[in-house]
């Protein structure tokens, strides 16, 4: 079934380049209106956008009448249909063409290669065009759980029920109870305020967070070790590493406790592996290693950050070349199941346009041929990228390994 879905939106394209190519003649700078596709939004029916071309028309019937009656949904986001939409919205033509050819080749193959992502229709394997970036909020990443701060000083009631309540993941109503104690005080409390922003983070409001620590923290308690360590760990949620390190550092500096200091070196560790600086990171793990009760993390982490370190990929140019002969470049990039679509593809067009040059059926063997050379070329452009793509999601297989490792 999925196979027919595609040659249908295969002769979509088809007729959209024999009878209306023409319509593509506007610039896709104008489309601004759908640039929330960029932002992981699946386009769906909407009159209020602007429709640029018959492009549009064509996919969005595929969409309305045809892909509801597969009986299946595309396992890949977004589906092959929305990504037509989005390259051809804000790309040129060809290279829309190009591209779209390519994830119909990857489609339904190499499951590994992709990252997961959740949405209200379940698990799908996470594909943007080479051009975009998904949102990293986009990428799933599992469960993490958060428990309350609690120092070594004897707690009122108050303060053990709102840890009770972060530790079993209530954070909202723990925030309340929070708000709600600070009112009735009317007095800073440092452990209070360090559960409120384990809370903020855990609920991932995280610039709420930076807001309470820079605006309604007093200067003298920004220095504690325990704060700047929650601190660190949102910016990081952030992805913003370079701050992660410099407040982790500082959290390092100020701890009284050695657990406090092994977490900033934790912390500081993955950091680094994310900004690829992988001796910065085996440093931090041979420090770690010097906390009797974290030895067993630190060898694990150092020997992870070692194979980053340690980490060649595979070559784009060398794919790109390979490739000549479709489907050896998906194959060198480790896309195996997609080189066989590829070869099979490509070769079965080809000689539709050689059996239509034969017979002398000029018109089939332009469209034919047009296919031809933009699934070629998709086949190229995609083993490069595919390759990219690899050696992207291994380094990245090594950061989430430390990242749970960390339990951040």
């Amino acid at each position: 079934m999925r196979s027919k879905a595609k040659v249908v939106l295969l002769l979509l394209l088809g007729f959209i380049l024999s009878g209306f190519s023409n319509l593509y003649s506007q610039k896709t700078e104008d489309y601004s209106a759908l640039a929330e596709i960029s932002r992981g939004k699946e386009l769906q029916d909407d009159s209020t956008k602007r429709e640029p071309s018959a492009v549009n028309d064509y996919i969005r019937v595929y969409q309305k009448y045809i892909g509801g009656i597969r009986g299946q949904e595309c396992p890949m986001y977004p589906s092959c249909s929305n990504y037509g939409l989005k390259t051809f919205n804000e790309t040129n033509f060809f290279a829309a063409f190009a591209l779209t050819s390519d994830r119909l080749l990857r489609c339904g193959h190499d499951h590994y290669n992709y990252p997961l992502t959740l949405n209200a229709k379940g698990f799908k394997y996470l594909d943007y065009p080479a051009y975009d970036t998904p949102p990293s909020e986009l990428i799933y990443r599992g469960n993490v759980y958060s428990f309350a701060h609690a120092d070594t000083i004897k707690a009122d009631s108050t303060l053990l029920f709102i840890q009770r309540l972060v530790n079993n993941q209530y954070h909202r109503e723990a925030l309340l109870e929070i708000m709600r104690v600070q009112f009735l005080k009317n007095e800073f409390n440092i452990h209070l305020f360090i559960n409120k922003i384990i809370c903020l983070k855990a609920l991932d409001q995280y610039e709420q967070a930076i807001f309470e620590f820079e605006m309604k923290c007093p200067q003298e308690y920004k220095e504690n070790a325990e704060l700047l360590l929650q601190m660190a760990v949102i910016y990081h949620k952030l992805n913003n590493h370079q701050k992660t390190i410099a407040i982790a550092q500082a959290a390092q500096e100020n701890a009284t406790i050695l657990n406090s200091k092994a977490m900033a070196s934790i912390l500081k560790g993955v950091s680094y592996a994310n900004l690829n600086q992988w001796e910065s990171a085996i440093q931090e793990y041979e420090y770690l290693n010097t906390f009797e009760s974290y030895q067993r993390a630190a060898e694990a982490n150092k020997a992870l950050a070692l194979e980053g370190l340690n980490f060649k990929g595979k070559n784009p140019t060398v794919a790109g070349l390979l490739s000549v002969i479709p489907g050896l470049g998906y194959a060198y990039a480790g896309h195996k199941q997609t080189a066989i679509s590829a070869l099979l593809v490509n070769g079965l067009i080809t000689y539709a346009t050689y059996s239509n040059l034969k017979n002398e059926n000029y018109g089939m063997a332009a469209l034919t041929g047009v296919f031809n050379i933009s699934f070629y070329i998709g086949n190229i452009a995609g083993s490069i990228q595919s390759t990219k793509r690899y050696n992207k999601q291994q380094k990245q297989y090594i950061i989430d390994k430390l990242t749970n490792n960390s339990n951040l």
